[in-house]
């Protein structure tokens, strides 16, 4: 649920069948949940209810922690019901015996999220800080989690040191890892690299929890004190958690593996090439899977032990890597060196990124992928999966944030080139759009008749249609304000802000001296956290027309 389409998800979706009170006006009804995730709710409710898109309902269900409005995305009525996809507009939060943590990690990356998520189990609390869905930092209240003690059980640093220091604490007030230091109990490299660890292992240990509540607060994510920020990227975690979890017999039973049940790679590319260390058994298993075979023979023809095969599926499950799927139904030829990190660093990456973003706007499909237009299927797909694997940016955790950001816009575009190109139908339109073949039409008509379906679809809702009309829109005629303006608008809707930032920035540059598009990109300013520049483009849309109530509601707000 939520408000990004079924292809746009970041949040994993659970389908079980529970139930909820929703309040509508004075009236409550009883509904059966039939699917949820982190940020909405899908119920059915019998007769049908006055709601619609837009219209806010009361939601009270102990079964997924949810307890206040909602938001309806949609609604559909049969003759028997009504159906409801509700947004959820409260912090995200839940309970681990409902939510499973490797999904929370994924969603909060996959969305880019800044800020906090604190976990608590009684008196126990541990806090993930997040900056554009890296994860940075991390804290703990338990003894358990202190530096000195994570590393005398590890035997890296002896008794006598951790009692000095323990001592020294108190009457010097500060940090053991300092204290450690000065006696020369470890060097000031170790400490750097001790503190990592410290991290790293308070987020593992969350993964052999699942009696807990989690909220994520979405503000600044940086404790207040001074860190040593963690360079790990979120899979990495993800699959050590998940491992330490399958050893303790956590993880049995979760995904109900039997053994008729079919494996496929995941057809999302941001999952199937993320950057994890495989272990040399997980890749031998890998190696097995078809999108055809069952459990019974993927151990059949691993040559691993049973137990050992449902242990690994289920981790790289938990990762998103695969999925069990309901039919056998074989996907893409999956290259299994492709899969998993390789702690390389690509030759000349950064100079592709900053050439290929400079042009993402006007870039044709084929360019994109460095093809003809007469390529086959074989080879757009094998390109596609090149290009997704060079640009993922899971893979690419130590490139400065600008960059990073530059890297999710290519590979978003990679995303949507590939859905076009594989789908006969959409490449036909592709080619007649890009050549301009229309008999008797100009790209400027075009363009029009394009903008107007877009404008079509996105009035219906449908804003992954309606975001792909504007773009083919912009590449016909590239001088309309307007194109670039609901471009920005329906990017918006389907979570791309910093992309939905480019295109209202296009628009102004258009259009200076209209006023909704600055109050409107000063909006947009303001979600991504730069105030400055969201007061200057409400001051320039007040300057055009003093009377804008979007920019007025806005400067009162920076």
């Amino acid at each position: 649920m939520g408000k990004n389409s079924e292809e746009n998800r970041r949040f994993r979706r659970y389908r079980k069948n529970l139930t909820a009170k929703v309040l509508v006006g004075k009236d409550t009804h009883t509904a059966r949940i039939v699917d949820y995730s982190l940020d909405g709710i899908g119920v059915v409710m019998k007769g049908h209810i006055g709601v619609g898109k837009g219209d806010m309902v009361g939601v009270d269900s102990d079964d997924v922690s949810l307890r206040g409005n909602c938001e309806v995305e949609w609604c559909t009525r049969t003759a028997s019901g009504t159906r409801l996809g509700l947004h959820k507009l409260k912090a995200l939060n839940g309970s681990l015996k409902n939510f499973r943590l490797p999904d929370i990690l994924i969603g909060l990356q996959r969305s880019l999220k800044n800020g906090t998520l604190r976990i608590t189990n009684g008196q126990a609390e541990k806090r993930i800080y997040i900056s554009k869905g890296d994860i940075i930092f991390a804290s703990s209240n338990l003894a358990d989690d202190r530096l000195g003690n994570i590393l005398l059980r590890e035997g890296r640093i002896t008794q006598e040191a951790f009692d000095i220091t323990s001592k020294l604490m108190p009457l010097t007030g500060k940090k053991q890892g300092a204290l450690l230091v000065e006696i020369k109990a470890m060097g000031p490299k170790d400490l750097a690299w001790a503190v990592k660890h410290q991290v790293a292992e308070i987020i593992l240990s969350l993964f052999t929890i699942d009696e807990a509540a989690f909220e994520f607060q979405e503000t600044a994510p940086r404790p207040e004190e001074e860190v040593i920020p963690l360079k790990i990227p979120a899979g990495h975690l993800i699959y050590h958690g998940l491992k330490r979890a399958a050893e303790a017999g956590l993880l049995r039973g979760i995904y109900d593996l039997q053994s008729g049940t079919i494996i496929a790679f995941s057809r999302n590319p941001l999952d199937l090439f993320q950057d994890i260390p495989l272990d040399e058994e997980d890749r031998k298993i890998l190696a097995c899977i078809d999108g055809r075979k069952g459990l019974k023979e993927i151990i059949a023809l691993s040559g691993v032990h049973a137990e050992s095969v449902k242990r690994s599926l289920e981790v790289l499950i938990g990762t998103a890597l695969i999925e069990p799927v309901e039919d056998g139904a074989p996907g893409d030829a999956i290259i299994i060196d492709h899969i998993g990190g390789s702690g390389e660093i690509p030759s000349g990456l950064v100079r592709r990124i900053e050439e290929i973003h400079a042009r993402l706007q006007d870039i044709n499909y084929y360019d994109l992928f460095g093809i003809g237009q007469s390529a086959g299927d074989d080879e757009i797909r094998r390109v596609f999966y090149r290009t997704a694997r060079e640009f993922h940016p899971d893979r690419h955790f130590y490139l400065a944030e600008d960059l990073k950001e530059k890297l999710h816009e290519i590979f978003s575009c990679c995303v949507r080139a590939y859905a076009v190109l594989s789908s006969p139908e959409k490449r036909s339109e592709y080619d007649s759009s890009v050549a301009g073949i229309i008999p008797g039409v100009s790209r400027v008509l075009q363009a029009k008749g394009r903008f107007d379906e877009g404008v079509s679809h996105f009035s219906a809702g449908h804003f992954d249609r309606a975001a792909a009309c504007f773009e083919e829109a912009v590449h016909l005629d590239n001088r309309e304000a307007r194109y670039h303006f609901f471009s920005a608008r329906a990017l918006i809707e389907l979570g791309r802000v910093k992309e939905a930032e480019r295109a209202f920035s296009r628009a102004c540059t258009i259009s200076p001296d209209c006023d909704e598009y600055h109050a409107e990109r000063g909006h947009i300013y303001l979600k991504l956290g730069s105030h400055r520049k969201a007061r200057m483009s409400f001051i320039k849309a007040l300057r055009n027309n003093v009377s804008n109530k979007r920019a007025q509601e806005g400067l009162l707000s920076v």
